[in-house]
C-alpha cells in the first residue's frame, strides 16, 4: 500500500494544470449558493460550529466544470477523466447571519486521475465537538489489489485547523491481509492493526510513539499522501 500511495502522489503530480487553475472565492456571502462560482457545481458541504462560538459555520468542496479539462478515455476503465480544479472551502459563521472565509486550499480535495480509479472524495463530517473529518476512498478496477480508506480529522485551533487524528484501513483484495492505521496526535499515538478480512481476529496490534516538531495543518499538509510520516503517506 505504501508503494501505491507513492505511486498516486507521481500521478498527482501530472495533473498539476487541473488542480492549479485558480479562481478567488468571495470574502463573504450569506448563502452557501453565493459562494459556488458560475460553472462550478458542489461536491459536498456540511455545516457545525467549528470554532465554538456557538455559530454554524460552512464546510463545502466544489468542482470546475470546464470540458475543456475532460481527459478522453481510449482504454479500459470509466472516462472520460476530469480534471478540473477542486476547492475546499471553509467559512465562519457570524452574528450577522453571513459567512466569511477562513481557509481556501486548492490541493486537498483529490481527483480522480486515472480511468480505473473510483471518484476518491468521500465527503466531510463535522462532529458535537467541531471535529472536521475529511474522507477518502481509494479503489482501482485495474492495476492495483489494494483498497483503502483515510480519514484526516481537524480542530479549529490557534488561528488554523490543526490534525489531530488519522486513521485508515487497507486491504488486498487478493490475499486478505488488511493494515489499520489510527493516529492520535493529541496522545502521540499511533495503534497499527494487522489481520486478514478472513478472521475475526487481528493477528498482531502494534502501538508507537510519535513526536511532532509543530503540529500539522491543512495548510502545512497541502495535499494527502505527500507527507511521509512514520513508514506511511500522510
Amino acid at each position: 500500500m505504501i508503494r501505491l500511495l507513492i505511486a498516486f502522489t507521481v500521478l498527482f503530480s501530472l495533473v498539476t494544470y487541473g488542480q492549479t487553475e485558480s479562481i478567488t472565492l468571495k470574502e463573504s456571502a450569506h448563502s452557501l449558493e453565493e459562494l459556488i462560482p458560475t460553472d462550478w457545481e458542489l461536491l459536498d458541504s456540511k455545516t457545525g460550529d467549528l470554532n465554538k462560538d456557538g455559530i454554524l459555520d460552512l464546510v463545502f468542496a466544489i468542482a470546475n466544470t470546464d470540458e475543456k479539462n475532460l481527459k478522453p478515455n481510449d482504454g479500459f476503465g470509466i472516462g472520460p477523466i476530469d480534471l478540473n480544479p477542486r476547492k475546499l472551502g471553509i467559512y465562519f459563521g457570524t452574528p450577522s447571519g453571513t459567512f466569511r472565509k477562513q481557509l481556501v486550499s486548492n490541493e486537498f480535495i483529490i481527483l480522480r486521475e486515472t480511468p480505473s480509479m473510483d471518484e476518491p472524495f468521500e465527503g466531510f463530517t463535522i462532529s458535537k465537538k467541531g471535529v472536521l473529518s475529511i474522507n477518502f476512498h481509494i479503489w482501482y478496477s485495474a492495476g492495483s489489489w489494494s483498497t483503502s480508506n483515510h480519514t484526516y480529522k481537524f480542530r479549529f485551533q490557534n488561528n488554523a485547523f490543526v490534525l489531530i487524528g488519522y486513521d485508515s484501513n487497507e486491504a488486498h483484495r487478493a490475499s486478505g491481509e488488511t493494515t489499520d492505521y489510527s493516529i492520535n496526535f493529541l496522545s502521540e499515538k499511533m495503534k497499527i492493526t494487522r489481520g486478514n478480512f478472513s478472521e475475526d481476529e487481528s493477528e498482531s496490534v502494534e502501538w508507537i510513539n510519535i513526536y511532532l516538531d509543530e503540529p500539522i495543518t491543512i495548510k502545512t499538509l497541502k495535499k494527502p499522501f505527500e507527507r511521509e510520516f512514520e513508514g506511511i503517506r500522510l
